[in-house]
Formats: C-alpha cells, sequence, structure tokens
C-alpha cells in the first residue's frame, strides 16, 4: 500500500492555461500557493493571500484601506461596484492569477455577509485558476460542500464568457435545492449582481444564465441519463454522486465531448458502502487528506479510517474552543489546530498518489477537520455522541456522515478493509515473485473455478463475463493459510490453452494437487491435463450443494450417475469459514491488487459475495450465498476450494477463538452441566 508522504519544501512550476475574463492570461507560474517559496524582501501572491485569510470578516472598506490594496490607482469618481471590479483585478494581478480566492468577498455574499474560504480552508483548491481534468469532493455531512459547490460554480460562470456548466443529481427535489438554496442566493445577493443578469438572463429553477453569455444548467438522472442528451457543457458537476448509477456517467461525461479549452468533470457527495460509486471514483483519484502534524510530538495525523481518524476524536468537554480543539493527536492525544499554516495550524493537503494530482484529484474532507465542528462545544458533543451509537446512531451512518468515510454494512461477507488486511504477504501478484518462497511451505495446491464464458448482467447493466479463475495456495508452518498467487484466464473457450496454462503454474510452483470444481465446465482441461501425464488421484474434483448434513467437505465415491471419485462441499457453510478466515488473519494473500475501476485485480472478487436469508413456505429461513451480477467472484471460489481442501489433507481446522481471542471464563464454566436436548423434554 502506498504511504503518504509529507514533503515540507516543494517547488512546481507546471505552465498553466488561465481563462477568466480579461485580466486572465497565459502564465507560468508555481501550480499551488502552499507550493510557492518565499523570497526576502519581495512581497509574494503567498503573502497576500494568506493576510487577505488573516482578516477573516472581510468587506470592501477594510479591504480598500489595507495594505492589500495600498498601490491601487483610484481617481475617486469610481462607484461601489467600479471598486470591487478595480480591486478583483488588481488583486488577481497580484497574486499572480494563481486563485480565485479573493475574489469571493469582493463579489459574493452569504447571508448578508461577504463570503470568504477563512473557516473552509479545506476547499480552497476549488478555486484555484488552474483545475484538474476531474476532481472530487468525497465529505462528511454539514462540511459546506454544496455552498462551495454554489460559489465556484458562480464565480467560474461570470469570470469565463461562455461556460457552461451542467449540474446533475440523481433526484430531482436534490438538484431544485441546490439550484434555488445556494446558487440562487448568491446570485441575487452579490454586491455586483447587475453585472452578472439582467433583464436577457434566465433566472429558472433549471437554468440561469449571465450577461457573458455564460450559463449554468440543472438536470437529474434517478433510473436514466437520458435527459442529458443533447446538451453542450464545458465543465460537469455531479453532486451525490454516491447515489448516481455508475454506467450513467459515460453519457453524461459526453455532454462536455465537444469542450475544445475545457471538459472538466466534478464530483461530489457522502459516501455510503465501500462498493458504491463515490468510493470506486476514491479509488482512482489521488486521495488526498488534510494531515495534521502535531506541535507537541510531531506526528502527522491523517484523518482517513484507515489511520488516525477515530483516534484524532478527543472526548467532549465545556471548553473546546479555537484555542482548544475537539480534535486531537492520534498519538500523544493533545489538542491540534487543523488550519494551515498562514492560519495558526499545522494543516494541509497531501495527496496519497502526488502523480495523479493534476489528472484526478481527490479531497476528503471529514467534519473533525472543520472549525464549525471541532471549535464548538455543542456540536463536538453532538459528533462524540454519534460516534458512540447515541440516538440510535448505527456505525455506518457515523462513518459515512461524520466521517465522510465508505462504510461496509449489511450483506457482504467481506470489506475492503478485511481485504487490505489479509493482503500481507511480502510479495505482488506476480508468479517471479511468488515462487521464491515455496519452500517455506509443506503443501501446495492449485485450485481453479471454471470459467465458461457466459454473460451476465448486473442492476447497472454491467456485463460480466465468467472467466476460469487460478489460485496457488500453501499451509505454511504456522497453520496460516496463504494465497501465493493468482491468475484470471481470458480465454474462456481456449480450452487447450487453459490447460498448459494451469500445468506451467502447477510446475512453477510444485503443487502436490489441482483442486477444481466439478461442473463439466472443464472436462476437456482435465483430459488435457490427465493425457499429458497428470495423474488422476492427483486431481480432485468437488461439487458444491446446498446445506449439507455433517461435514462442510464430504468424500463421495463414483456411481453411475457421477462416475469420478469426488467431494462435496456445502457452499454456504464453506463461503462463511473462509470468509471468517480472511477476517480472522488466518488466510493471507499477496499484495492488495486493485489499481482503478478499470482493472479492479482478483482479490475484489470476495466483495460480490452476498448473504441473503429467506423464509421457506414452510417457515424456516433458508441461508445462501449469492454473487453480485455486477461482478465476479470466480476468484473467491477457487480461494475457497483450496481453502476447504487444505484443512481436510492436513486434518487441521483453524481455531478461531484463539485467533480471535475468545474463551469461556471460569464463571461461565463452573455454571455449565452436561446434557443434550433429550434431557429437556421431561422439564
Amino acid at each position: 500500500m502506498r504511504k503518504f508522504i509529507v514533503r515540507e519544501n516543494i517547488t512546481n512550476t507546471p505552465p498553466t492555461f488561465i481563462k477568466c475574463h480579461n485580466y486572465m492570461k497565459h502564465t507560468s507560474t508555481p501550480s499551488d500557493l502552499e507550493d510557492q517559496q518565499s523570497k526576502p524582501g519581495r512581497r509574494t501572491a503567498r503573502d497576500v493571500i494568506q493576510q487577505e485569510d488573516r482578516e477573516g470578516m472581510i468587506d470592501i472598506g477594510p479591504l480598500m484601506s489595507s495594505d492589500l490594496l495600498k498601490d491601487i490607482r483610484l481617481t475617486g469618481h469610481e462607484d461601489e461596484v467600479s471598486k470591487r471590479l478595480l480591486a478583483a483585478s488588481h488583486l488577481m494581478k497580484k497574486t499572480g492569477h494563481l486563485t480565485l480566492k479573493p475574489l469571493l468577498p469582493l463579489l459574493l455574499q452569504i447571508r448578508g455577509k461577504p463570503y470568504h474560504l477563512h473557516d473552509h480552508f479545506p476547499f480552497s483548491p476549488f478555486f484555484r485558476t488552474r483545475m484538474p481534468r476531474k476532481t472530487l469532493l468525497k465529505t462528511g455531512r454539514q462540511v459546506s460542500k454544496s455552498t462551495s459547490l454554489a460559489a465556484q460554480g458562480v464565480l467560474f460562470s461570470n469570470c469565463i464568457p461562455y461556460f457552461s456548466t451542467l449540474y446533475i443529481t440523481p433526484l430531482f427535489e436534490m438538484i431544485r435545492r441546490f439550484s434555488q438554496n445556494y446558487v440562487r442566493p448568491f446570485i441575487e445577493t452579490s454586491p455586483v449582481m447587475k453585472l452578472f443578469s439582467g433583464t436577457t438572463t434566465i433566472n429558472s429553477v433549471l437554468q440561469r444564465s449571465f450577461k457573458n453569455r455564460s450559463q449554468m444548467i440543472f438536470s437529474f438522472a434517478s433510473m436514466d441519463a437520458e435527459r442529458t442528451r443533447g446538451i453542450s457543457a464545458d465543465k460537469n458537476v455531479i453532486d451525490e454522486v454516491q447515489d448516481m448509477d455508475i454506467s450513467f456517467l459515460p453519457v453524461i461525461h459526453e455532454t462536455i465531448s465537444a469542450s475544445r479549452d475545457w471538459g472538466l468533470l466534478q464530483y461530489a457527495g457522502t459516501p455510503k458502502t465501500l462498493d458504491n460509486t463515490i468510493e470506486t471514483l476514491w479509488l482512482d483519484s489521488s486521495m488526498a487528506e488534510w494531515m495534521v502534524k502535531c506541535p507537541h510530538c510531531s506526528y502527522w495525523n491523517i484523518p482517513s479510517i484507515e489511520y488516525d481518524l477515530v483516534k484524532m476524536i478527543g472526548p467532549h468537554h465545556e471548553d473546546i474552543s479555537e484555542n482548544c480543539p475537539g480534535v486531537v493527536c492520534a498519538k500523544c492525544r493533545k489538542p491540534i489546530n487543523p488550519r494551515p499554516p498562514y492560519q495558526g495550524g499545522t494543516g494541509r493537503w497531501v495527496h496519497r498518489y502526488p502523480e495523479k494530482r493534476w489528472s484526478f484529484a481527490g479531497y476528503h474532507v471529514p467534519q473533525i477537520i472543520m472549525p464549525m465542528h471541532y471549535a464548538d462545544a455543542e456540536k463536538w458533543e453532538v459528533l462524540v455522541g454519534k460516534q458512540q451509537g447515541k440516538g440510535n446512531t448505527p456505525v455506518n451512518v457515523f462513518m459515512n456522515e461524520v466521517c465522510g468515510e465508505s462504510y461496509d454494512s449489511g450483506s457482504k461477507l467481506v470489506t475492503i478493509t478485511d481485504l487490505k488486511k489479509a493482503a500481507r504477504l511480502p510479495w505482488p501478484r506476480e508468479l517471479e515473485d511468488a515462487v521464491k518462497h515455496i519452500d517455506e511451505y509443506n503443501y501446495r495446491i492449485c485450485s481453479v473455478d471454471w470459467g465458461g464464458g457466459g454473460v451476465s448482467k448486473g442492476k447497472s447493466d454491467m456485463a460480466y463475463q465468467s472467466y476460469t479463475s487460478i489460485a496457488v495456495m500453501g499451509y505454511s508452518s504456522d497453520g496460516k493459510i496463504d494465497v501465493l498467487y493468482g491468475y484470471r484466464s481470458l480465454h474462456p473457450h481456449a480450452h487447450i490453452r487453459e490447460a498448459k496454462i494451469i500445468l506451467g503454474i502447477m510446475n512453477h510452483f510444485k503443487c502436490s494437487h489441482l483442486v477444481h470444481d466439478y461442473t463439466g465446465a472443464g472436462t476437456i482441461r482435465e483430459t488435457v491435463m490427465s493425457q499429458a501425464g497428470l495423474p488422476q488421484q492427483n486431481i480432485i474434483p468437488i461439487a458444491y450443494v446446498g446445506t449439507a448434513k455433517g461435514n462442510v467437505l464430504n468424500f463421495k465415491p463414483a456411481t453411475d450417475l457421477h462416475p469420478r471419485d469426488h467431494f462435496t462441499m456445502d457452499k454456504a457453510r464453506s463461503l462463511n469459514y473462509t470468509c471468517q478466515f480472511i477476517k480472522s488473519g488466518v488466510i493471507r494473500t499477496f499484495q492488495y491488487d486493485y489499481k482503478g475501476s478499470g482493472e479492479k485485480g482478483l482479490l475484489h472478487d470476495f466483495l460480490n459475495l452476498i448473504e441473503d436469508k429467506t423464509e421457506s413456505a414452510f417457515g424456516r429461513d433458508s441461508y445462501k450465498i449469492l454473487r453480485d451480477p455486477a461482478g465476479p467472484d470466480d476468484f473467491a471460489q477457487a480461494v475457497n476450494m483450496g481453502t476447504m481442501m487444505l484443512c481436510h489433507m492436513t486434518g487441521r481446522w483453524p481455531d478461531l477463538s484463539q485467533y480471535e481471542d475468545v474463551e469461556v471464563g471460569p464463571e461461565l464454566g463452573s455454571a455449565l452441566t452436561p446434557g443434550s436436548l433429550k434431557d429437556w423434554e421431561d422439564m
């Protein structure tokens, strides 16, 4: 897994293409204010913006008399609007056109006061003049996400003539609320409203236009994306993307295909499950976290669920304030200040994958880094209460809405977190790396789930094709079951080719047995391998069955109906065991192999296993393990068969109570009495 790398001093000067009003131009400047280096005796763009931010509630009066505008030239005859525009132009030139932040308090208002990012500093990247082609905001609730989206939209629309933005949400009510409650107030309360709109501009719920011929179009896509067809835009903004069917995105994005200079994509929302649309996008992004350095112990806190987020939530007390924040260092437990350095704190954005920063920037914004939460005693009490389950708050709701984190709940047998934790073997899914470790195992087998190439469609009409999946597994001396290597064949009807591949893999790893699913799909492959010299007794067919009596795995001698010795295996019970072994650390795998939505790897197959409990006509519950139609489970099935067979071959079934540290205490032990269910009949 990639680790976050914090660099104290970074200089980056890529060329930037900027088009925002006539005072904007082509320029080559540092890409980020935080990346600039100050020079002695020189007032830099950073100095300008930092002072602007320190002033907090900026008004035009104090601003015009401040050092920021001391060198602006005014005739004294300008009206209020002209003053603001001249100030805006002056500030933009002074900052090197790096960001639109100086324009916010000059051109926009919120609740009757100038709008600024003083308390919403995590959203500063959203107002840079150099924008990544794709941006994602993965946030908790109540962090000013929608306000920031609306402010950026209005500002960009009025800074760039003929700029068209398409806003999409899953439901009409969502887009109506965004247009009416967030966008409309910014337009109608602007101090320069007369420059924005007039009698010739459109100001309806589903379309707002401006005097410079820019427009904001609002639509929704609940059942399909057909409403977006025929729309031409320069930017797509998809809000509440967690509720959007991911298969709709390509259709929506066609609206920007004709944009010559822009073609921007922006996504925002609050996550839900780990296989949600927003999580898929997040894993493809730069995955930036707002890291906070502790001034006491110098530990860099990462507010991500897989790192420090939960530990950063300090206890509630009445003295919580800006000077004594509720958020604490995960290491030393002392209060820390998430504000950026120019506001007296130590927070900053750090991209997990910096190489994606300008192609697909992803930003995670939990509530705990926002002053409106960590500096307010009442709100912090509510936040801590939700963490503790008060008000019957489920853990998934807390993780989603407070932490801005995806969280698995419900029917999945394993989570992404479980898979990442199990991926502890020190090598990637590469044959050359894995074969170096074969001598560490007394038992090595090759387990195969045959693919027939059949196509199935999931709930999103995403086609999934079944392919043969191969797992090389070993039983280690410490009782762990290791998945050394995995392979998926993409030639479902090339039977001879797949037989050669399997024999080659078995040869490399010196496997003693071939385990495979006994369905008939592998008949030709098995025949070829037998004819090539693989002994029949070293081939172990396994047939899945429903709820079975006795053991999970049962030997069945050949019959007229089944002319092969084989094993039957209880599907639901075996998969439950295998998935619990993953959770408990009994099963270890090669390194986590997810590379993006287009290359999910093999381990993600486990995420497509779903528990399903139904009631039969006789009133009994029927328990099954099903495959999510949206994705494959072939590799998971291969690992499952290999796990059960290794346990059977060695005669050693893992003691889960040992791994999970569960035992019967002396108090309970003394209360237990021998007996059976029959003993209760006469009582």
